[in-house]
């Protein structure tokens, strides 16, 4: 197999890129930059026969600095904990910022960080209830009719009710009784377009998943999505999805004849 090409300028983009960020980091903007489909394995491979080095001691980079968020995604944590719980933070922290954070990342970096809500969940000694000395109250209107009836179960939400999924971020919406939930993105595809293919499934535009909106909803396969997360596309931009899909076939393509004619020289 022929050994891969690298201009003079695309060698020193990546020696000054990685100065200053990780790999994969320095393998997404090669790959902005020259149009081409790079994994992390082939530059780190190029670094290592072109002996170029970042010049900076293990754990330099990340000295002090958050891996995952800004300092202003941090502060924002910080201060709506205090107000919101980690569904509702979640919910904001993505629509607030365009990502597609979960709430085990979320609670992750509060932990991480010793972020605290300041809510403990329970009454302190001493601190009234709400409706202290409102024996007998009643709410008035229909309030009656929507309450829980002897022997129907508490935790019952009735069909069309929406939460956040806690262990990957995506909306889920109540589809059946008793307790059938599916992903609303892909109930709202499959009401436009029908049942998603066998092999496929659906990205998100603005990389939020709490997005359901069909027109921020594309269908790719599971191989394009593999190879676009490989090459350290996965969060471009909206402007860049056919693109970064394009850019994956290609990839794919070329990995295919590769192996051919490997089969056809053994």
């Amino acid at each position: 197999m022929s050994r891969v090409i690298y201009t003079p300028e695309m060698l020193e983009f990546i020696a000054a890129q990685y100065k200053l960020k990780g790999l994969p980091e320095v393998t997404a903007a090669f790959n902005k930059k020259f149009g081409s489909d790079k994994t992390v394995q082939q530059i780190r491979a190029t670094l290592k026969n072109h002996k170029i080095t970042c010049g900076r001691k293990t754990g330099e980079l990340n000295k002090g600095v958050l891996r995952t968020f800004t300092d202003k995604q941090a502060e924002f944590i910080k201060q709506k904990y205090t107000e919101l719980s980690l569904v509702e933070l979640t919910a904001a922290f993505n629509s607030e910022f365009g990502t597609d954070k979960t709430i085990k990342q979320i609670r992750s970096f509060t932990r991480n960080h010793n972020v605290k809500s300041g809510r403990t969940g329970r009454f302190d000694k001493g601190q009234q209830s709400w409706n202290s000395g409102m024996k007998g109250w009643c709410a008035g209107g229909r309030s009656a009719e929507t309450r829980f009836k002897k022997g129907q179960a508490l935790n019952t939400m009735p069909l069309g009710s929406e939460r956040l999924c806690s262990k990957d971020g995506y909306v889920m919406i109540k589809v059946a009784m008793p307790n059938k939930w599916r992903m609303k993105h892909v109930v709202e595809w499959e009401k436009h377009n029908g049942p998603i293919p066998k092999g496929y499934r659906i990205w998100f535009k603005d990389n939020v998943r709490t997005n359901w909106a069909i027109e921020n909803l594309m269908l790719i396969t599971r191989a394009q999505g593999a190879v676009i997360n490989k090459m350290g596309m996965g969060t471009v931009p909206a402007e860049l999805k056919t693109a970064a899909v394009t850019m994956a076939d290609i990839s794919m393509k070329r990995r295919k004849l590769s192996t051919s004619k490997q089969e056809q020289a053994a």
